[in-house]
Formats: structure tokens, C-alpha cells, sequence
């Protein structure tokens, strides 16, 4: 008989699933809408913004831009958890029960003990960390580009560059001023000034 307190987790999973699809369903919808009256502004006052687009590819680009994607994502995370853990804790019983067998059937490895449950339990998590880990990857692997890059690619322009700020590389904070060991500025070979223990560390790596 399966334990209760699996079928509430199960339940709350299922649950869960349900909230996040309903989230992005609903979001969708009202993306949609917008995008159709965003459309009809554009096409009225800027067609140039709408050349060459009708108004199916101008809500299909506005939607996949700007839908929730972390609800669809999460719900195909749990969802397919909820569905391939079982098999594959039946399949990770299975053959540990081989090996066990294999081994001489040890008393202290039996389906009981305290073995067989931690191999259970790590091969859970195992499962779970894989299942994450696939999900993870599709969704930073299938991520829609900005909805300015992608407005433009389907009017067939190209693309803008970006001028928003960016946060400093890593390897400019270890650049140094030419002179920077002997003391000058690097400027106009005075001496330098940042010289204080919370400057000095704050620029030194």
C-alpha cells in the first residue's frame, strides 16, 4: 500500500503544476489582447514600427517576449518529476535488489535496512537534480531574444545595439595604470595619490 504522506506530496505537486500553468495561461491571454491593441496603435500611428508584419506574427513575437516563461518551465519541472520519479525509484529499487543479490544478499543491505532507504533517498535526489538540471538548460537554451532585436529581425532591419549599462567585467578591476608599481599615476608622472589601505584594497583583487 503507498504511504500517505507520498500521496499528499504528490498532491501538492499536482497542485502546483496546475498554479503555475493556470499563472502562464492567464498571462498569455492578457498578452494577447495587448499585443492586438498595441498592433492596431502601431498600425495607425507608426506603420513603419509594423512594416511587413501581420497581426498573428506581431502577437506571436509581443507573447513569446514578455510571456512568464519561469511558470511554464517550473510546472514542466514538476510535473515531470511527479511523473518520472516513481518509475525510476521502482527501476533504482529493482537493481539494487540485483546487486544485493549478487553480492551474497547481505543481512545489513536488505530491502529494510538502512542502506537500501539512503539509496533510495540519494538516488531521489539524484533524479530530481538531473530532471532540474535538463529543465535549466532548455529554458536559458531557449530564451527569446529582446523584443526590440526581435521586432527588428522580423521587419527585416538591423539589429539596434544595445547602450544600457553593463556591469564592469571581472578583469578590468584588476587592470593597472602604466607606473602603477613605481608609484606614479600613470597620468603625468606625479606621484600617486591612492595610497590609503581602503583604496589600495579596494582596487587590488
Amino acid at each position: 500500500m503507498i504511504n500517505s504522506g507520498l500521496l499528499v506530496i504528490a498532491a501538492a505537486i499536482a497542485v502546483f503544476v496546475l498554479v503555475c500553468l493556470i499563472r502562464w495561461g492567464l498571462a498569455v491571454r492578457a498578452l494577447s489582447a495587448d499585443a492586438r491593441a498595441e498592433y492596431a496603435e502601431r498600425l495607425r500611428d507608426k506603420p513603419g514600427s509594423v512594416a511587413g508584419l501581420s497581426e498573428a506574427d506581431f502577437t506571436s513575437l509581443y507573447v513569446t517576449s514578455f510571456q512568464p516563461r519561469w511558470a511554464l518551465y517550473a510546472a514542466i519541472a514538476a510535473g515531470a518529476a511527479l511523473v518520472v520519479t516513481p518509475v525510476a525509484l521502482t527501476i533504482a529499487g529493482s537493481a539494487y535488489e540485483l546487486i544485493w543479490r549478487s553480492v551474497g544478499a547481505p543481512e545489513w543491505g536488505g530491502p529494510i535496512g538502512y542502506v537500501y532507504q539512503f539509496s533510495l533517498f540519494f538516488g531521489a535526489i539524484a533524479i530530481l537534480a538531473v530532471i532540474a538540471g535538463l529543465v535549466a538548460r532548455a529554458y536559458w537554451r531557449r530564451a527569446p531574444e529582446p523584443w526590440t532585436h526581435a521586432l527588428a529581425r522580423a521587419r527585416g532591419e538591423p539589429i539596434p545595439e544595445e547602450t544600457t549599462w553593463r556591469r564592469r567585467p571581472k578583469w578590468a578591476r584588476r587592470a593597472r595604470p602604466d607606473g602603477y608599481e613605481d608609484g606614479s599615476d600613470g597620468e603625468d608622472g606625479g606621484a600617486n595619490t591612492d595610497d590609503t589601505p581602503a583604496v589600495q584594497a579596494r582596487i587590488r583583487p
